[in-house]
């Protein structure tokens, strides 16, 4: 990896008008680019944070996508399961929420201790289920 960021860097320096860069200039350039990628993350957290979560639903796997990129799904449950199209869902609510007996009303549904992702409810039971992961 680090032979790719020498490389980079180096292209970079040459691109901007340098000389093949000794190990003391290249050294420093490298420092120079991972502040500038530093200081483009904070901007990024700083924009997801601000304006892509609070526009994005509650306990809907694109609010699950965003916690992840932003690494704070740590706390939301693990249960997947496989919808009819093969795709793999993931539970969108919390861990520790899952109770077999606590049956949610299909009809409208509101998921109770079943596991929940957008549209799609679903227990431990079913043969396409990998359980929630105990805390």
């Amino acid at each position: 990896m680090s032979e790719t960021l020498v490389g980079i860097a180096d292209r970079d320096w040459s691109r901007r008008g340098g000389r093949s860069a000794g190990a003391v200039e290249l050294a420093v350039h490298i420092a120079d680019v991972r502040q500038r990628e530093r200081a483009g993350l904070v901007r990024l957290e700083k924009f997801v944070r601000e304006h892509v979560l609070p526009r994005t639903h509650p306990h809907t796997t694109a609010w699950r996508r965003v916690l992840e990129a932003l690494g704070e799904a740590g706390g939301l449950c693990t249960a997947r399961t496989r919808n009819a199209d093969g795709d793999v869902i993931v539970c969108t609510l919390d861990a520790g929420h899952y109770d077999p007996d606590d049956k949610p009303p299909f009809k409208d549904g509101k998921p109770g201790g079943w596991h929940k992702a957008d549209a799609s409810i679903w227990n431990d039971l079913g043969a396409a289920c990998i359980p929630h992961a105990a805390l």
